[in-house]
């Protein structure tokens, strides 16, 4: 089957058209004793009928895009006698061109020329052929990255990690007796996280504000966890809170802050969620000041499953457009950067 070719090859193809005649035409010229332009005039009559032909066929007969022989023989001969006929109004006027006989040697070389000229056109198809299919299989690869990155996601929204609830709900249970303000206070949050999760079973996206209430919700029971060891805030700029994201995009990332960064440490530590926007760019980030990288930490250093994952599910959503960098603070503790591009919900 044929592919359409699109304007910009149709320009390029008559350009090229125009080259090769024009080369054709010092060939002819140097064994005829016509004048050059007419040469070209003869020579530019057979190009441009194949152009033509090739075209109209293209155009108004579709249903022999899939009879490639029988196209080529029909374009070949129209292109031919069109270009011969063309080509009789300029030499008919030479003696001995005015006769069959003296048109036949024109009529072979247009034969040839034409020839190559539909064999230009065939290889420019076959070329698009190929690049389209090798864009649809990109498509393909893509929407099947996609296709995972959103199966591993719905994975990831289906369950809070175990250990994670049950810790809490001990907690809880511990607290009942000894500060039951507290472990109300951790109930109503794990409520929160609870319901924020359950919520996000039914979106691929969700606003930065949302993803900060779970984040939210989360370091609360930490804080009640850790106490005096663990403290928080967020830096929230107006203009991106209702910028579209990933669901679940920080959460890993402060979970890597405070399981390696913020727990291990005698001190403890602060962890701060910044979200801003600079150009066409919503930037995220979760810094923590706990032990950084000094140690052998791999999932601080970025090779851990929770920052894997997320390179993926960015590179996947947004190829080259977006990006994750994990740097050490020069006063301790580590920053982990988001950028990606500013996608606001339709108003």
């Amino acid at each position: 089957m044929m592919i359409p070719i699109s304007e910009n090859s149709w320009a390029r193809s008559l350009f090229i058209t125009t080259l090769f005649c024009a080369g054709i035409a010092v060939i002819t010229a140097s064994i005829w004793v016509a004048p050059y332009f007419e040469n070209l005039m003869i020579s530019l009559g057979y190009g441009y009928s194949a152009v033509l032909m090739f075209w109209l066929i293209e155009r108004f007969v579709p249903q022999l895009k899939d009879k490639r022989t029988l196209s080529l023989a029909i374009s070949l001969l129209l292109a031919v006698t069109l270009g011969t006929a063309h080509a009789y109004l300029w030499v008919s006027k030479y003696p001995g061109f005015d006769v069959w006989q003296g048109i036949k040697p024109i009529l072979l070389l247009g034969v040839i020329f034409t020839a190559v000229c539909f064999y230009f056109f065939y290889m420019q198809e076959q070329k698009n052929k190929l690049q389209q299919a090798l864009e649809h299989s990109k498509r393909e690869k893509v929407e099947q990255e996609k296709t995972l990155i959103e199966s591993e996601l719905k994975q990831l929204q289906s369950q809070i990690e175990p250990h994670f609830l049950f810790n809490t709900l001990a907690n809880v249970s511990a607290l009942v007796d000894q500060d039951p303000a507290q472990a109300k206070h951790m109930l109503d949050k794990l409520t929160q996280l609870l319901r924020a999760s359950m919520a996000r079973h039914r979106v691929n996206q969700v606003s930065v504000k949302s993803e900060v209430d779970l984040i939210d919700a989360y370091l609360s029971i930490q804080k009640v966890r850790l106490g005096p060891r663990l403290n928080f805030e967020f830096i929230i700029a107006d203009a991106v809170k209702q910028q579209l994201i990933p669901p679940y995009l920080l959460q890993p990332l402060v979970e890597n802050a405070i399981k390696h960064g913020i727990e291990p440490s005698i001190d403890g530590g602060t962890v701060t969620i910044r979200a801003r926007s600079d150009a066409q760019q919503c930037i995220l980030e979760v810094i923590d000041n706990g032990l950084g990288l000094s140690l052998d930490n791999t999932a601080s250093t970025g090779h851990g499953i929770g920052i894997q994952n997320a390179k993926s599910r960015l590179s996947a959503l947004y190829q080259d457009r977006a990006k994750l960098i994990i740097s050490e603070n020069q006063t301790g503790g580590v920053t982990a950067t988001i950028k990606l591009p500013l996608e606001h919900p339709t108003p």
